[in-house]
């Protein structure tokens, strides 16, 4: 089977051997990679190998998703596979001490939390928390739901699809 998968890595050292690794591990033989730099915080890689069956690929796409490697596209044969939206957005208020792990797990329900990055200035005032997550494209609108429905819940301003780090 020849697969096309499309990646959002971290341009950090060693990055790219956490992908290729499991990829190897379970059988894949990788024929090109290619990947665009560009003023994103995530990089986008390509990858192309083949792989002797399903249940090979399986295990490629369980061993990345357990290394939290955000996966955008999956093409098996030149058919969809698999097809994930990258959400990054942020909530203001008393994020904090409005349950922060109840906040992660419900929206966990509908994707997966990344990153979670917290800035705030004195533990009486609010915070700014910039999640960012995956989730498959069918939920997306799903996830929008969800994301209103705890801001209004817990009183949180939502900022939606930023681009680039928190606070920069």
């Amino acid at each position: 089977m020849d697969v096309k998968i499309k990646l959002g890595l971290s341009d950090v050292p060693g990055t790219l051997l956490k992908v290729l690794d499991p990829i190897s591990r379970h059988g894949g033989n990788i024929q090109t990679v290619h990947h665009t730099r560009g003023d994103v915080e995530d990089v986008g890689v390509e990858i192309v190998f083949g792989v002797r069956d399903q249940r090979n690929l399986d295990f490629i796409v369980k061993s990345l998703e357990q290394e939290k490697i955000p996966i955008w596209n999956i093409q098996v044969e030149g058919i969809q596979y698999y097809n994930k939206k990258s959400v990054t957005f942020i909530f203001i208020g008393h994020v904090i001490d409005q349950d922060i792990q109840d906040t992660v797990d419900r929206l966990n329900r509908q994707g997966l939390v990344l990153d979670v990055d917290v800035r705030m200035s004195d533990p009486n005032s609010e915070s700014a928390v910039l999640l960012r997550m995956h989730v498959d494209s069918g939920k997306y609108k799903s996830l929008q739901g969800e994301i209103k429905k705890i801001a209004d819940e817990k009183d949180f301003l939502c900022v939606n699809q930023v681009v680039g780090g928190l606070l920069e």
